[in-house]
């Protein structure tokens, strides 16, 4: 297929694509068309989409909570008019389900769709569902244009060789053949009756990215078409160059909030920001615009009305403060011991926003200190904890949050268990709480973070054994019983573990021993949403924090 062929051949596999009862992506080749039937869990950001009762089927994509993006020619009266698709409800009565591989049984989420957003330029339109979906997985846009002979897969619901409506999701491969200003076109797998709107994607730095959206296709193999048609070509819309598009159509559902993360690599320091689409920025250099830290050993950061507050611990044991502006620009990094006072030479620090201002744990010469920074900017010196909280050997790792009513919640780890205290609104603190003791199922500890939401403290703790858990101190004092995140982040030794809230949302993200940042988030309700693959950083990670952001 060159992509030369005229509108009426294709306007005219259009309506065999669209107007159906099911279609698949499928196979890795034309004889194989239903491919191979997707294994449980597998692309479960796929949608099955079912218009007017059966009238129509298509198949979606899922770009974040509450959003799907598909084809307009799905929801058209002619569905060769498809870019003429008015905005608004679609006309006939429209569900999704998303996430259920096996279409018998009750997996994953159904929803309605309320809400059309075409666009006018190609086949494609982003549908709004009726209530957010929790623990499923986005395909986040792609970052780059697909190129000629790339190697792409596919995933649907759509009509085989063999069956007229499939229970099953399958899968499939396919190469790019041509690129054009907002369409690609595709061979390999066939792409049958209800396969329109599926999602043709790359695997890219170990994760999936959306590449285009099937729109129409000839139909060689596809039960019921002609033996004598072999032709399999597809054509399908690009949306790596409409990820703005996508951000802004979608963004009025959801919270203005950031996630701010830094990744200290092998290479430096880095940051990025998730939006509340769930995309992630690329990763900018620090130190290319705050100024160089020689042989950065740890790093930490809280955010304050939309200003980012990055702080480094240098090789030379130096506490460092940087600052991101909520219009992007960058506060050059400043050596803070003539401002905190000289202690011995500190190897972990943790930062929280009190509301005003900052509070920042010191772990040094195996001792933790205390400062705040008021809302005029201005540092009050180290002040040594020991004495209010109690001496403990061995400590490891510091963590700090802060919850309503001005407590500022620390945490340490000693030898392998967990201790918490709290610094009260009056500045008087309560003595080391041995977590292990105050709360079930935790186990030996070699890392922790905190996060505080209103009253209640978020805290995730990493094992020596491996994995990680999530458990939470009500604000009446009670500890919940920390539950396993295992099968989410994995149960590998974590390298390091960063925790915020982030608009009444938990957020926590690992370094694994393989090299890779997982990052996932529990909402409001409790529901967690699916794990994801965080990438982009030069280097490898070696140590990962967060903070929310307004800006």
């Amino acid at each position: 297929m060159s992509g030369k062929r005229s509108r009426n051949v294709w306007a005219a596999a259009l309506l065999t694509a669209t107007v159906s009862a099911a279609g698949t992506l499928t196979g890795t080749t034309a004889q194989a068309l239903d491919g191979d039937v997707a294994t449980s869990g597998a692309a479960a950001f796929t949608a099955k989409i079912d218009i007017g009762d059966g009238t129509r089927a298509c198949t979606g994509t899922l770009i974040n909570n509450q959003w799907m993006i598909t084809a307009a020619s799905c929801f058209a009266d002619d569905p060769g008019q498809a870019t003429s698709l008015p905005a608004g409800a679609p006309k006939l009565q429209s569900t999704a389900t998303i996430g259920r591989t096996d279409l018998t049984t009750a997996a994953g989420e159904v929803r309605d769709i309320t809400q059309l957003i075409p666009r006018t330029d190609r086949d494609l339109v982003l549908a709004r569902l009726s209530a957010p979906v929790y623990g499923l997985p986005f395909l986040h846009p792609a970052t780059g244009a697909p190129e000629a002979g790339e190697t792409l897969k596919g995933a649907g619901y759509g009509r085989t060789k063999d069956t007229w409506v499939p229970d099953t999701l399958h899968s499939g491969a396919f190469t790019s053949k041509s690129v054009d200003t907002t369409t690609l076109d595709i061979d390999g797998a066939p792409v049958c009756k209800g396969d329109t709107g599926a999602p043709v994607f790359r695997e890219k730095n170990g994760r999936p990215e959306l590449a285009a959206i099937a729109t129409n296709s000839w139909q060689g193999g596809c039960l019921g078409t002609d033996p004598a048609e072999t032709r399999t070509a597809a054509r399908a819309s690009r949306v790596d160059d409409i990820r703005s598009w996508i951000t802004e159509s979608t963004a009025s559902t959801l919270s203005v909030w950031n996630t701010q993360m830094l990744a200290r690599t092998s290479t430096g320091l880095y940051h990025s920001m998730r939006n509340s689409n769930g995309d992630w920025t690329g990763f900018g250099d620090v130190q290319k615009v705050a100024g160089t830290i020689t042989d950065i050993a740890y790093a930490a950061d809280a955010a304050i009305k939309g200003k980012n507050y990055v702080f480094a611990v240098g090789g030379d044991g130096h506490v460092y403060e940087a600052n991101r502006r909520p219009t992007g620009g960058w506060d050059a990094f400043r050596d803070l011991t003539g401002e905190l006072g000289t202690k011995p030479a500190f190897t972990k620090i943790a930062v929280t926003s009190t509301g005003p201002g900052l509070a920042l744990i010191g772990l040094a010469g195996g001792k933790v200190y205390h400062a705040t920074q008021d809302a005029d900017e201005k540092w009050s010196k180290w002040g040594d904890v020991t004495n209010q909280l109690g001496a403990l050997d061995d400590i490891t790792q510091v963590a700090t949050g802060q919850t309503s009513g001005g407590e500022t919640q620390i945490g340490v780890v000693s030898g392998t268990n967990a201790y918490h205290a709290i610094r009260h609104s009056d500045g008087t603190w309560s003595k080391w709480g041995h977590l292990n003791k105050a709360a079930t199922n935790i186990g030996p500890v070699n890392g922790m973070a905190f996060a505080g939401i209103g009253g209640d403290l978020q805290v995730v703790l990493t094992n020596t054994a491996g994995g990680i858990k999530h458990g939470i101190r009500a604000a009446d004092g009670s500890w919940s019983a920390f539950g396993s995140l295992n099968s989410r982040l994995g149960a590998d030794t974590m390298i390091s573990v960063g925790a915020a809230a982030v608009a009444g949302e938990f957020q926590t993200a690992v370094v694994t021993p393989d090299g890779k940042i997982k990052h996932t988030l529990r909402h409001a309700n409790g529901k967690w949403d699916a794990t994801e693959q965080v990438v982009g950083y030069p280097g490898t990670p070696q140590g990962v924090a967060l903070t929310g952001s307004t800006a």
